[in-house]
């Protein structure tokens, strides 16, 4: 990713106006359709990495609805350039360490894959260590463009939506 730029992300995030909205179905479908490219995962997100949250858009496999940014795996994949894959987080020494690998839910494999450039990630987890294939990691970057347009039609929406409730800026004529 070019020049990563933490305050033009998070107002690119807010730009979306998705943080804090209801679940659907459309992106509880794509959480659905991840489990499904990666077998013997449990877990599965669309989550947005806000300045000091993760927030999930939906998530399958845990109650929560976000959780603090410095325990995130996916405030590591947003500053990535494609997809990052955790094969054992035990392993690991960006997470051997974190609550999530050594207590509930215990993660040991994580693939996430950057959305719009450092938004938030469409990721799986699971509590098994295991190798991610090349065809289940094209499959969930294919998987995450969908997820990609639904955040973009949904920051479209909400911008007109915004422009047509805000007073007109020009001068009005008499």
């Amino acid at each position: 990713m070019e020049s990563f730029s933490e305050a033009k992300r998070l107002q690119r995030l807010r730009d979306t106006g998705i943080l804090d909205t209801m679940g659907d179905q459309l992106f509880r479908g794509f959480a659905e359709q991840a489990l499904d490219v990666m077998p013997g995962t449990s877990i599965a997100a669309v989550s947005l990495v806000d300045s000091d949250r993760q927030w999930f858009k939906t998530i399958i496999g845990l109650t929560v609805k976000q959780l603090p940014r410095e325990v995130s795996f996916c405030s590591h994949t947003i500053q990535s350039d494609g997809t990052m894959v955790v094969e054992d987080a035990t392993r690991d020494s960006r997470f051997a360490r974190n609550p999530l690998v050594i207590s509930h839910p215990g993660i040991r494999f994580y693939a996430g894959v950057n959305l719009m450039q450092g938004l938030g990630a469409l990721c799986v987890i699971g509590q098994q260590p295991r190798r991610a294939t090349s065809t289940e990691i094209t499959k969930l970057t294919k998987l995450a463009h969908y997820v990609e347009i639904q955040l973009l039609a949904h920051g479209v929406l909400f911008n007109l939506d915004a422009a047509a409730i805000r007073p007109s800026l020009s001068p009005s004529r008499q």
